[in-house]
C-alpha cells in the first residue's frame, strides 16, 4: 500500500445424515496464476514467531467472510460427507477454528485452530491427467478437516497424506503451507493420490506463487520430508523421471506441469524472483534455480511482509505503469504479487513464547492490500468485530458446508460487511488509482502504521495483564481489535465521500 506506510514498514480454519451430495460441489477449480505464499521459519522472524504472509487470489463474486467457528463435542463418533460423496470417519470432537472464507469457492479458505494450526494454499498445476479418486475423491474438505482435527502441523500433514491416499484429490495440484507455533510445512498434492511435504528450517524462509517449489526429496529423512512410499516408482512408470539421464529425483521436475517458455510472462517466475530477491538482498536472475528455502538478509518482522504483498514490481524493470502514471498496476502485462484477483491477504504470527489469546494473530487485509489497510486479529479474541463476517459461530457440518457454497443469503446482507465498504473503495481506486493511493495513503495508511507502531506495547501489556488477570485481559484484547474495525470503518466511510 500506501508510500509513507510501506516505507515505515520495509526499514523496521448435526451429523452429516443430510450432508450436501455432489450437486452442492462446483466443478474443481483453481486458476493456474492464483495465490502467493511467504513462510518464515521461528529462527528466521525477529520475533521467533512462525510466520505465514499469503494473498488469496481469485476470480467472481466472492465474499470475504471472517468467522471464528466455536468447538464442539458431538458424543459421539461422526461420519462425514466430503462433498461428492465419500465419506469420512471423523471423532467426536471438532477444534474451535477461524476461518478466511472465500465464499463458493472450493480451494480458497484459510484457517488457524485453536491449537494454532494454519492451513493455507496454492494452486500448482501438475502433469498428472489421470483421474484416480473414490467415490468422487477429496476436494474443498481437505483443509477444513485438518483445521477441525489437527493439533500440530506435523499432524496435519500426515493426516492431509492419509486423505489424499485413501480417496484421491480433486484438484490439478496444490501446495498447502501447513503451520504451528513450532515449524512449517509446504505439501504438494498431485491430483490423485501423490503428495509430498517439505519442511522449512527454522532459520530459513520459503516463497512459493503457484509452480511447485519442492525439488530434491529424501524420504528416508522423517524429520525434513514426508510423502507418498510410491511417489518415486510412480513418477518413473509415468515417464516423468528417469534416473540414468536425470540424476537425483527431483519433485517439481518429474510432477509440475511445464510452464511457458519465456519466464518473464509465465506468470509465477516474476513473482518468485521477487519475493526472493527482496528477502536476501541478494541479485538473482530470471531463470535461475531458485531454492526451495533460503537463509534472509536480516530477521524477518511480519509487518514487512504487508509490503511484500502489496508489491507491483515497483522500481524495477518490470513497473508497467512508470510509478502509476499510466494507470493501475494490478492489470498489466506481468503478473504482480499483488494484482486484480487478490480477494484477501494476511500475515500470520504463531509464538510459542506468548499467552494463549496472543499465540496466534493476524494481520487481515479483506481485499486487495494495496488499496486497503491490514488490521489486527487475534484468535483469542472472545468475539469477531462487527461487521468482520456473517453467519452462526456453532459447529454444524451440514450447514457449514451448505452456507459456504450456497452464499445467496449471506450476500443479501453484504451491505452488513467491512468488505463491501472496503471493495467499493477497491473500485474507485482502480479507476484512478495515483489519485486514490495518495488518499488511501494519507488516511489508511497513516492508521495502519499507527497499529503497527504500538503493537509490541500492546501487546506486553496484554501479556502482563494475563499474568494477573486472564478474564480481563481477553476483554481489552477483544476490545481492542473491535476498535481498530470500527475506526478503520470509519476511514473507508470518509474515503467513499466524494
Amino acid at each position: 500500500m500506501m508510500k509513507k506506510a510501506l516505507l515505515a514498514i520495509l526499514a523496521g480454519l448435526t451429523i452429516l445424515a443430510s450432508a450436501p451430495g455432489p450437486a452442492a460441489v462446483p466443478a474443481a477449480a483453481g486458476g493456474d496464476l492464483s495465490c502467493y505464499t511467504i513462510v518464515v521459519g521461528k529462527a528466521a522472524s525477529a520475533d521467533g514467531a512462525v510466520i505465514v504472509a499469503h494473498n488469496e487470489d481469485d476470480s467472481g463474486a466472492i465474499l470475504v467472510n471472517l468467522r471464528k467457528i466455536k468447538a464442539r463435542d458431538y458424543g459421539a463418533p461422526q461420519t462425514i460427507d466430503l462433498g461428492r460423496g465419500a465419506k469420512y470417519a471423523a471423532g467426536a470432537r471438532t477444534a474451535g477454528f477461524l476461518w478466511i472464507e472465500a465464499t463458493t469457492q472450493e480451494f480458497a479458505d484459510s484457517f488457524v485452530n485453536e491449537y494454532g494450526v494454519l492451513v493455507t494454499s496454492d494452486s500448482c498445476p501438475s502433469r498428472e491427467a489421470k483421474s484416480d479418486v473414490t467415490d468422487g475423491g477429496i476436494g474443498y474438505m481437505l483443509r477444513r478437516l485438518l483445521a477441525e482435527g489437527a493439533k500440530s502441523a506435523r499432524e496435519a500433514v500426515a493426516l492431509a497424506g492419509t486423505l489424499v491416499e485413501t480417496y484421491g484429490y480433486t484438484g490439478s495440484g496444490r501446495t498447502y503451507t501447513i503451520a504451528d507455533k513450532n515449524e512449517a510445512w509446504m505439501m504438494a498434492v498431485v491430483r490423485g493420490r501423490h503428495w509430498c511435504a517439505e519442511r522449512i528450517p527454522d532459520d530459513e524462509v520459503a516463497v512459493i506463487p503457484n509452480h511447485y517449489t519442492i525439488r530434491a526429496v529424501d524420504l528416508a529423512d522423517g524429520s525434513r520430508f514426508l510423502g507418498s512410499r510410491d511417489l518415486v516408482a510412480y513418477a518413473k512408470a509415468s515417464g516423468w523421471y528417469d534416473e540414468g539421464k536425470e540424476g537425483a529425483f527431483d519433485f517439481k521436475r518429474a510432477f509440475g506441469r511445464p510452464g511457458r517458455p519465456d519466464l518473464v510472462t509465465d506468470g509465477n517466475t516474476l513473482r518468485h524472483w521477487r519475493g526472493l530477491s527482496l528477502l536476501t538482498g541478494k541479485t538473482w536472475a530470471i531463470g535461475d534455480a531458485y531454492p526451495f528455502s533460503f537463509k534472509p538478509e536480516k530477521k524477518v518482522p511480519a509487518a514487512s511482509l504487508m509490503a511484500l504483498l502489496r508489491d507491483h514490481y515497483e522500481g524495477t524493470p518490470y513497473d508497467a505503469t512508470d510509478g502509476y502514471k499510466t494507470g493501475t498496476p494490478n492489470r498489466t502485462k506481468f503478473r504482480t504479487i499483488c494484482t486484480a484477483s487478490t480477494i484477501n491477504s494476511f500475515v500470520a504470527s504463531l509464538r510459542a513464547d506468548a499467552p494463549e489469546p496472543l499465540a496466534a494473530s493476524l494481520w487481515i487485509a479483506v481485499a486487495k492490500p494495496d488499496t486497503t489497510l491490514y488490521l489486527p486479529l487475534y484468535y483469542g479474541v472472545a468475539g469477531l468485530p462487527p461487521g468482520a463476517g456473517l453467519g452462526p459461530d456453532d459447529h454444524d457440518y451440514a450447514r457449514l458446508y451448505k452456507e459456504h457454497f450456497e452464499d445467496a443469503a449471506l450476500k443479501a446482507r453484504k451491505d452488513q460487511l467491512l468488505h463491501t465498504k472496503v471493495l467499493a473503495v477497491q473500485t474507485s481506486a482502480e479507476a484512478d488509482y495515483a489519485r486514490m493511493r495518495g488518499r488511501i495513503d494519507g488516511l489508511l495508511g497513516s492508521f495502519e502504521h499507527e497499529l503497527v507502531a504500538n503493537r509490541a506495547k500492546l501487546e506486553s501489556d496484554i501479556s502482563a495483564l494475563y499474568g494477573r488477570d486472564k478474564e480481563e485481559a481477553v476483554r481489552r484484547l477483544t476490545a481492542y481489535v473491535m476498535d481498530a474495525f470500527g475506526k478503520a470503518s470509519g476511514l473507508y466511510d470518509q474515503l467513499l465521500r466524494k
